[in-house]
C-alpha cells in the first residue's frame, strides 16, 4: 500500500536544551516508539550545530555535543527504543555536505523577505528574553534547509516547528519541487498556570521537567489551573491525555470510601465526564495526576541516581549553564 510506503522511514528533529520538558523526554519516547513498532525506519536528527546561535551556550559546539549527549540518555532512561533508531548528528551532516547545503540555505533565504522568516520565530524558546539577533532570525532558512536536505518520507515535529516546515513546503511550490515535505506533529502541553502567571516563563510552576524530583512534582501540580468541573482549557487534563493515559494506559484516582472510593479511568471521555459532574473533585484528580507523574519519572531519576555515565553528563551540562 503507499500509505505504508510512505512510512518506511521517518524523520525527528531534536532541538536540544539544558533542561528537559516531559514533552520532550515522555511524549516523544511515546511518539518514536509508536512509529517503530508501526514499522518505520527511524532517524533522530541531533541539532548540535543549531548551538552557534544558542546565546547560554555561547555558540560553543563543543558544549551542544555534550548535552546532545544527555538528550540520548534521558531518553534511553526513559525507554525509547534506541537500538532501533539511527542518530545522525546534524554538524557532521553539514560537515560532509558543505557544498550542496549551504547553497541550499542561501538560496531559501534569497526567495523569502524577512517578515516571511521572523514569522517563524514567533515560538521561540520561551527562556530567551530580548530581541532577536540576526543568527536567531536567519535559523529558520537553516531549519528549513535540513528538511529539504534530508532524503525522507515523514518527519515528526513539534507544533514550535511547524513554521518552519510551511517554508519548506513553500520553497518546493516556488521551486516546483514535486516531493514537498510531509510532518507529523504531535501535540504540545499547555502551560500549568492560570493568567496572568501564565505570562511569565521563568515562573518555576508553568511546566513539569524531566529533572523535576517528587517535590517539585507536587509543588507545580498544586499551583496549576484546575478549575472545578471544567476539562476544557484545563492544563492538568491535557498532561493525562497526553503523557498519563498513553504512558500507563490508565488513570487512577485513589480516594476514601465516603468520597467515591477508588477508580480507574481508561479514558478521557469517562473522566472528563466525572470530572464535569461534580463526581471527582479537583484536588483528587490532582493527587492521582502528581502520583502518576512520579512514578512516570521514577526511572528516570532511579538511572541518573545509579549510572555513572548519566551522573557525569548532568555534571557537564550543569556546569554549562551556570558558567554562561
Amino acid at each position: 500500500m503507499p500509505f505504508e510506503l510512505m512510512l518506511t522511514r521517518a524523520l525527528f528533529k531534536s532541538v536540544m536544551r539544558g533542561s528537559f520538558l516531559v514533552l520532550q523526554g515522555i511524549m516523544k519516547t511515546i511518539s518514536v516508539n509508536k512509529m517503530v513498532k508501526s514499522g518505520c525506519k527511524v532517524k533522530i536528527v541531533m541539532a548540535d550545530w543549531f548551538a552557534r546561535v544558542n546565546r547560554e551556550i555561547g555558540g560553543n559546539l563543543n558544549k551542544m555535543r555534550t548535552i546532545g549527549l544527555y538528550n540520548i540518555e534521558m531518553w534511553k532512561a526513559t525507554g525509547m527504543a534506541l537500538d532501533e533508531v539511527e542518530l545522525v548528528w546534524l554538524s557532521d551532516e553539514i560537515s560532509q555536505n558543505a557544498d550542496k547545503y549551504w547553497p541550499l540555505v542561501m538560496d531559501i533565504a534569497r526567495k523569502n523577505s524577512v517578515r516571511r522568516v521572523r514569522r517563524c520565530c514567533q515560538n521561540r524558546d520561551p527562556y530567551v528574553m530580548g530581541e532577536l539577533t540576526a543568527a536567531e532570525i536567519f535559523l529558520p532558512c537553516l531549519q528549513c534547509a535540513v528538511i529539504l536536505f534530508q532524503k525522507v518520507d515523514i518527519w515528526l515535529l513539534g507544533m514550535e516547528q511547524h513554521e518552519a516546515n510551511l517554508l519548506a513546503r513553500q520553497y518546493c511550490k516556488h521551486v516546483k519541487r514535486r516531493n514537498k515535505p510531509v510532518a507529523v506533529l504531535h501535540n504540545t502541553l499547555p502551560n500549568l498556570l492560570q493568567y496572568p502567571a501564565m505570562e511569565n516563563r521563568r515562573h518555576p510552576a508553568w511546566a513539569i521537567f524531566m529533572e523535576d524530583d517528587k517535590e517539585d512534582i507536587c509543588f507545580k501540580i498544586e499551583k496549576a489551573f484546575c478549575p472545578p468541573k471544567l476539562a476544557e482549557g484545563n492544563p492538568c487534563f491535557q498532561y493525562i491525555k497526553r503523557i498519563i493515559l498513553p504512558w500507563f494506559g490508565k488513570f487512577e484516582v485513589v480516594r476514601k470510601r465516603e468520597n467515591g472510593g477508588t477508580k480507574t479511568f481508561l479514558s478521557m471521555e469517562e473522566l472528563t465526564a466525572d470530572y464535569e459532574s461534580g463526581a471527582l473533585h479537583p484536588a483528587d484528580l490532582k493527587l492521582a495526576l502528581v502520583k502518576s507523574l512520579n512514578k512516570t519519572l521514577q526511572p528516570v531519576r532511579d538511572h541518573f541516581g545509579s549510572n555513572a555515565e548519566a551522573k557525569d553528563l548532568v555534571k557537564a551540562v550543569e556546569e554549562y549553564y551556570i558558567a554562561d
